[in-house]
């Protein structure tokens, strides 16, 4: 398992940013970065949404339709 402090900002071809212990990125980046994890055996990240700017429900919604249909449990 693996902790990720993520900064979803609404562009999604916006390329990452550090930030804290994770990044500043648009979602296609972040899929990418999950499907990198997933490859190397990694199957569970617990997306921490500390430092996101953007409104937090938007963000969790955002999350849901266009992430999560990726990475089927």
């Amino acid at each position: 398992m693996q902790s990720l402090y993520i900064d979803l900002v609404p562009d999604p071809d916006a390329p990452p940013q550090p930030i804290h212990l994770g990044f500043r990125s648009g979602m296609k980046f972040l899929k990418t970065y999950l499907k990198s994890l997933e490859d190397i055996g990694v199957n569970h990240v617990a997306l921490n949404l500390r430092f996101n700017q953007a409104d937090i429900e938007e963000t969790l919604l955002y999350l849901a339709e266009d992430l999560l249909p990726e990475f089927p449990a």
